[in-house]
């Protein structure tokens, strides 16, 4: 039988002691996102199917601003709502740009920050900021053009913590967090989540290990005294919004904002009543109030 020596074995341990904690880095730590595991794809609900496509208009993507990436329509009609977005920890918006291009192709302007730490909800308000100095700049493409009274956040991960900051805000209007880190720190405060003041689109993940649905987002719904619409897709991991196009999370969050800022009657139908839209889909599992 072979001996080893104790350097050995003290090398060995400590070795198995740096897997261990590479292991445990996550999104919600300082260090690359996971890969999402594969899952069973799940069909798109019919409820949903009619925004689980790019919209009519054509779209352009442009740096402008603060760190800003802005998608929008290439022609703008007057009166466009707007949607300030924050990506997960140390991601860019080219992460989800499906999901951001066809908001857009959708009618709505798309001000994503740049920043992969955007947790306080400054980074996307700063962009929102100067979309209302563009809109009241003459010679600006946006002068004139934008509804800054339908103003929505949303993010993922960080950036779903920096979207319930930024509802803080009376200019925005409706949030839809997508599996927001809710735990004190990366710049989230607890107590932003008594502030709401509109209606959120709460959506979770079934396998999310790293801002899990029964201790972060639970209490965010317990606490809302505003209309909440909480969905938790089965057998999505964290960085799930963060991969290829989106999935599910991209349909259903093009429907709340045109439900929520153009009044689209059967985007509400997916929300809204005791035979909600998404109430009885395939994989999700819904809790709503006031709405």
């Amino acid at each position: 039988m072979m001996k080893l020596s104790m350097k050995t074995c003290v090398f060995a341990a400590v070795s198995g002691l740096m897997v261990s904690a590479a292991a445990v880095a996550t999104w919600a730590q300082p260090a690359a996102a996971p890969a999402a595991p594969a899952a069973a794809p799940v069909p798109t609900p019919a409820a949903l199917a009619a925004y689980d496509k790019a919209g009519p208009a054509k779209t352009v993507k442009n740096a402008e601003g603060p760190d800003c990436t802005v998608f929008r329509p290439e022609t703008l009609a007057a009166r466009t709502p707007v949607i300030v977005w924050s990506n997960g920890n140390r991601q860019t918006p080219d992460k989800y740009a499906t999901m951001l291009d066809q908001l857009a192709s959708n009618g709505f302007v798309v001000a994503a920050a740049n920043s992969g730490n955007a947790g306080t909800g400054a980074e996307p308000l700063a962009c929102l900021d100067y979309l209302t100095a563009e809109n009241g700049k003459a010679g600006s493409v946006y002068q004139g053009k934008l509804d800054l009274t339908k103003v929505g956040a949303a993010g993922h991960s960080q950036g779903g913590g920096g979207t319930i900051m930024a509802a803080r805000d009376a200019r925005i209007k409706a949030t839809a967090p997508i599996m927001p880190y809710t735990r004190a720190g990366l710049g989230f405060d607890p107590t932003s989540v008594p502030l709401q003041k509109v209606p959120m689109l709460l959506m979770s993940g079934g396998a999310d290990t790293v801002a899990p649905p029964a201790t972060m987002h639970q209490p965010v719904y317990d606490a809302l005294t505003s209309p909440v619409f909480w969905g938790n897709l089965a057998g999505q991991a964290h960085a799930a919004p963060a991969t290829g196009d989106s999935g599910q999370y991209r349909p259903l969050v093009i429907a709340w904002f045109r439900y929520q800022l153009m009044g689209d009657t059967r985007a509400a139908a997916v929300f809204t009543g005791a035979a909600c839209g998404l109430c009885s889909a395939q994989g999700w599992t819904v809790q709503k109030k006031g709405l």
